[in-house]
């Protein structure tokens, strides 16, 4: 239990890391575009989302296993899996589309 919740501390210290990683390095407007395509429907958006998480276990443990540290698949593979949940965060506008005539007006 001990090792799960050490796990689980760092998978959400990761995912905050990846959020503000990716809001800091990609523009506002080309998250905004990303965010448009993969949320255009949300089907496809919950599609792509298990195919890349399944993607990056399957190659986690696969590179594991040829290197002979498949014993760490339980800790890497969500770490891995957590940058990509990161990313998504970061795609998501935290703006709505009143807020520019509300600061327009201040």
């Amino acid at each position: 239990m001990k090792n799960f919740l050490v796990s689980a501390i760092v998978d959400i210290i990761i995912i905050f890391a990846s959020y503000f990683l990716f809001k800091s390095i990609i523009s506002g407007p080309t998250r905004h575009r990303i965010y448009e395509k993969f949320m255009s429907s949300f089907a496809k958006f919950v599609i792509i989302i298990f195919v890349a998480s399944a993607l990056i276990t399957s190659l986690t443990a696969l590179i594991l296993y040829k290197t002979q540290y498949i014993v760490y698949i339980n800790i890497l593979a969500p770490a891995l899996v957590s940058i990509l949940v990161g990313f998504v965060m970061s795609t998501v506008p935290t703006r709505g589309t009143g807020d520019k005539e509300r600061d327009a007006t201040k």
